[in-house]
C-alpha cells in the first residue's frame, strides 16, 4: 500500500498520541434524545447529560424516561424495582397569589410583560427520580423519527464485495466473527455523516480478519482484543479519504482518542502501534484489491 500524505499525517498523529495526555473516547452515536415518556418534553442541560451517560453504561435502548408516579398513573409497572431511578432536577415556580405551581417558562413570560409582579412568585429547585422505558412493563414500544443518513456508494459496494451480513438495529456497533455479521445503530442516531461512515468502515475492517479473508486472531484475551481494535481503527482512518465528505479536527481527534484508549493496554506500546499500522496497511490493500474495479473517489 502506498502511503499518501494523509495517511502519513495520521501515522505521525498516532505516534505523537503516545506521549499526550489521554482524552476519553466519545461514542459517535446516541440512543436518541432523552425525553419524558408522557409529555414528550426533551430534557436539557445536566439532565440530558446524566441520562445519556446512564443509557450508555446500562445499555438502555429506549430514549423515554418516566417518574414513578407517571408509571403508576398510566397503569404501567416497574420491572426491576426502584433501585435504578436516575435523579433529574428542574426549576419550578410557585404562584403565591393564585396558590399554585406554574412552569418556569410561564413565569418568564409573565415577568417579561410585568416585571413588578416578580415578588408574587417563589422559585425553587426540585429533584425527581426517573426510570428508563426499558424497565417499564406495559409501555408501548418506542417509535423513532427516521432521518437516515444517505448511504455511501463506496461502503455499500464494499459490503457487497466482502459478502458480509449487515444490519442496523439497537444501540451498539459490533462485528460477530462467528456469523460474519456487522450490526450498527440506525444511521439517524449518529452525530454526523463522518461518524456514521467511519463506524461502518471500522466494523468492515474488523470483518477483513475473518478466517475466509485475512484470518487474524480473534481470541478474546485483552491484548489480542486491543490489537484488533487498533488495526480496525487505523485502517478505517486510512480509508475515510475514499469518501468525499468534509473532515473536521474533532473527527481526527476521535480516531486519536480511540488509539490512546487501546494502546495503553499493551505492554510494548510503540512496537505494538507500528505492528498495528503495518497490519492496517494489509487491510487497506485487501479492501483496495476487492474494490479496484471502482474509481478511487466516491461521492456519498
Amino acid at each position: 500500500m502506498k502511503l499518501t500524505k494523509t495517511r502519513e499525517k495520521l501515522i505521525e498523529m498516532y505516534i505523537s498520541a503516545l506521549n499526550e495526555n489521554e482524552i476519553p473516547w466519545e461514542q459517535q452515536w446516541h440512543n436518541g434524545i432523552n425525553k419524558n415518556g408522557i409529555t414528550n418534553r426533551e430534557y436539557n442541560g445536566i439532565n440530558q447529560l446524566i441520562l445519556s451517560f446512564t443509557s450508555y453504561f446500562e445499555k438502555y435502548t429506549d430514549s423515554r424516561w418516566l417518574t414513578y408516579l407517571q408509571i403508576k398513573n398510566n397503569g404501567y409497572k416497574l420491572a426491576d424495582g426502584k433501585g435504578k431511578g436516575v435523579p433529574v432536577e428542574f426549576w419550578s415556580v410557585y404562584d403565591k397569589k393564585n396558590k399554585k405551581n406554574i412552569s418556569y417558562e410561564d413565569y418568564e413570560d409573565i415577568i417579561k410583560l410585568c416585571p413588578d409582579l416578580k415578588e408574587n412568585f417563589v422559585i425553587y429547585n426540585k429533584t425527581v427520580n426517573v426510570f428508563n422505558g426499558d424497565l417499564i412493563v406495559g409501555l408501548p414500544k418506542e417509535t423513532l423519527n427516521n432521518k437516515k443518513i444517505e448511504p455511501s456508494h463506496y461502503i455499500s459496494n464494499l459490503i457487497k464485495k466482502m459478502d458480509v451480513k449487515y444490519s442496523e438495529k439497537g444501540n451498539k456497533a459490533l462485528y460477530r466473527p462467528r456469523t460474519d455479521e456487522i450490526v450498527l445503530p440506525p444511521s439517524h442516531l449518529f452525530f454526523d455523516k463522518y461518524s456514521y461512515y467511519a463506524t461502518q468502515l471500522h466494523e468492515l475492517c474488523h470483518a477483513t480478519g475473518n478466517k475466509k479473508r485475512l484470518n487474524r486472531d480473534f481470541s478474546n484475551d485483552e491484548e489480542n482484543y486491543a490489537r484488533e481494535e487498533l488495526v480496525a481503527e487505523i485502517s478505517s482512518s486510512f480509508l475515510m479519504p475514499k469518501i468525499n465528505i468534509d473532515v473536521k479536527a474533532v473527527h481526527y481527534d476521535n480516531h486519536k482518542r480511540y488509539i490512546q484508549y487501546w494502546i495503553k493496554i499493551l505492554k510494548e506500546q510503540p512496537a505494538e502501534l507500528f505492528k498495528a499500522i503495518n497490519e492496517a496497511k494489509k487491510v487497506c490493500d485487501y479492501i483496495d484489491n476487492i474494490t479496484k474495479s471502482k474509481t478511487k473517489k466516491y461521492e456519498r
